[in-house]
């Protein structure tokens, strides 16, 4: 077991564990898992293997290297970039039981959440990398077989407070998402985004994830760069905002909304999470996009879409 895969006993002041992570290494699966920081609140990835942690990190200084220049043009595809991928805040070493560990800092995208509903989709069929053993690779290729296979995606884990139930807590992780397939991953979708026992789901809901959903379609129909391996768009928005909703409101699918009593609009933010796979694209691929991760985000898109 390597350092970043055990339960930290004794973690530093102005650090805990993260309450809400619904997939990758856990604390739950006997991992370090994710840490939230009490000061600012911001999200502590651990970086786990040296490669990987060094492609992560690159990753996410190469977009903040954009982000922070003043001659951003809107068409460039690092620019687009920036707007579907949770803000960087650089690569603190903590100590943990004992032991330096790398982090990766990152926004905490449910900050101000009062009930966070969070799914992690795994985009691409194939989720090994170059560098992947046969070992890795055999593993890798029977997870999640049906829907990877179908729609270049899967889903590892999600959370939502029910609405209907009074804000109940529902978790599901990767043994559910195991059983999901062509026939049944929409139900999967519908349960997350609170959908009524009619199938109605809040159109400003699904207007706000696509509105991310297809800005990161764009930019993967373009991008010839990098080919991601084991990526995931991470969603998010607040159950809470459902809450007061008019009755009339969520009645059909055609007329759900999302705007509650007081007027107010929630945000639902769709990001791209998880460079630790990010590979340049080799020269016999130059020019070439990654039809790896394009089959999944169109069909996270077309999901998202029927539901319209």
């Amino acid at each position: 077991m390597s350092e970043w895969e055990s339960i930290p006993t004794d973690l530093p002041a102005g650090v805990m564990q993260l309450a809400n992570q619904v997939a990758g290494h856990t604390s739950a699966q006997g991992c370090l898992g994710l840490l939230k920081t009490t000061r600012d609140g911001t999200i502590l990835k651990p970086t786990g293997k040296v490669l990987c942690g060094i492609r992560e990190i690159a990753f996410y200084e190469r977009l903040q290297h954009v982000r922070n220049r003043n001659d951003d043009e809107p068409e460039d595809l690092w620019t687009v970039l920036c707007q579907v991928v949770p803000r960087y805040f650089g690569h603190p070493k903590l100590p943990i039981d004992g032991k330096e560990i790398e982090f990766i800092q990152l926004e905490d995208l449910t900050e101000g959440h009062e009930w966070p509903c969070i799914m992690d989709v795994k985009i691409g069929r194939r989720t090994w990398d170059p560098l992947a053993t046969p070992e890795k690779r055999k593993a890798e290729e029977n997870k999640y077989k049906a829907c990877r296979q179908r729609f270049g995606l899967c889903i590892p884990g999600f959370q939502l407070y029910s609405v209907r139930d009074g804000g109940k807590l529902i978790r599901h992780g990767k043994d559910y998402g195991k059983k999901l397939t062509e026939d049944n991953i929409r139900d999967a979708f519908l349960l997350y985004l609170n959908a009524t026992e009619d199938g109605g789901v809040s159109r400003t809901l699904l207007e706000q994830f696509l509105h991310d959903l297809h800005l990161i379609r764009d930019w993967a129909r373009k991008q010839t760069m990098f080919r991601l391996y084991s990526s995931s768009v991470l969603l998010v928005y607040d159950a809470a905002r459902l809450r007061d909703e008019p009755a009339e409101n969520r009645s059909s699918p055609q007329r759900a909304s999302l705007t509650n009593s007081n007027g107010t609009l929630p945000t639902a933010k769709a990001r791209m999470i998880d460079f630790a796979h990010a590979f340049p694209t080799e020269a016999c691929e130059a020019d070439t996009v990654d039809e790896n991760y394009l089959q999944g985000i169109d069909s996270l898109v077309d999901i998202f879409e029927q539901f319209l």
